[in-house]
């Protein structure tokens, strides 16, 4: 892979040209790895492009019935959606963001772009973004990987396995050259400590790319092999629980119960205590003494039933 391709805004060719196209025959990329748009981020977005204008064409393919399909600037033109819409107005630090004639038409640049090169402009102008989560991010590394090596997606994690082991001079250098031009660190690295991600269990890698959950509490979630506990922790993280709460309550979970007799010793020791006090007995009223009386009688029949089971035994051992 060239270092021209690691450029997602590619200027405009002497036979390209900057034209206008209505919004809403604009399609997103098939390949966006990008899963979760953080909606405070759009509308800062759109209140920039009302301001300032669109500084920059979207790049954008022809696909059938005369629509188009975005290799680069989605985020954009999400953003021109959501002050689109005249029947749902956007207000933005007070301002409204009206509607008007200029957000129906947006500057682009058409250009034929074969599926496997839309897969990697995709995933590397959301690669040059800090916004970016841990799960798009790797997505969007895999994408690349496996265009740089020729291979599937899916051999991503296998084939770097055997490189660490087994080192591959050619394929080592074009991975060495396409992390050198991400800027984000080296490919064993990579492998190490984020591809990895991808093995946690699919509901939790689902929120992520979904419903934006961070990637600490997303490890924290997949380090629990209990799949109830993992669900009932996922739903307290996407509800706002702090990573420290969750971490707290995955050991609590996580913790053998004490056994039975144990803490049926303990209770019994401070049950005692208290039914040894003739102030703490009668000082209780006089529903409570029947109830009392009550759970008295039952314990006394269940140590009953115990010796008259051990004294069946008992016999049956003589027999």
């Amino acid at each position: 892979m060239g270092e021209a391709s690691l450029t997602a805004q590619a200027p405009v060719a002497p036979d390209e040209r900057v034209t206008e196209l209505p919004h809403d025959v604009l399609e997103p990329n098939p390949y966006q790895p990008r899963r979760h748009f953080d909606q405070t981020a759009l509308e800062q977005l759109a209140f920039s492009i009302s301001t300032h204008g669109l500084l920059q064409p979207l790049l954008v393919r022809p696909v059938a019935d005369g629509r188009y399909q975005i290799v680069g600037g989605e985020r954009r033109w999400r953003a021109v959606q959501l002050m689109s819409n005249p029947e749902q107005p956007l207000t933005v630090e007070g301002r409204l963001l009206v509607w008007n004639k200029d957000t129906q038409r947006l500057p682009v640049v058409i250009r034929e772009v074969p599926d496997e090169e839309m897969r990697v402009l995709a995933a590397v102008e959301n690669l040059q973004r800090t916004d970016l989560n841990v799960i798009d991010e790797v997505d969007a590394t895999v994408a690349l990987i496996s265009a740089a090596l020729g291979i599937s997606e899916d051999e991503v994690s296998s084939t770097l396995s055997r490189l660490v082991r087994t080192p591959d001079e050619a394929q080592v250098q074009a991975l060495d050259t396409l992390f050198g031009q991400l800027g984000r660190g080296g490919w064993k690295s990579f492998f190490k400590n984020k591809l990895r991600i991808r093995r946690l269990p699919s509901e939790v890698l689902t929120a992520m790319r979904e419903q934006g959950l961070d990637y600490r509490k997303a490890t924290l979630l997949g380090s629990s092999n209990n799949e109830e506990q993992r669900r009932e922790l996922l739903a307290m993280a996407l509800q706002g629980a702090s990573l420290e709460t969750l971490d707290g309550e995955l050991k609590r979970r996580s913790q053998p119960e004490e056994t039975a007799p144990l803490k049926a010793l303990e209770l019994s020791r401070a049950v005692g205590r208290k039914l040894a006090s003739k102030t703490v007995v009668t000082g209780l009223s006089a529903s409570r003494q029947k109830r009392l009386e009550r759970l008295l009688t039952q314990l006394n029949q269940l140590f009953d039933e115990q010796e008259n089971e051990e004294r069946g035994r008992g016999r049956k051992t003589e027999i």
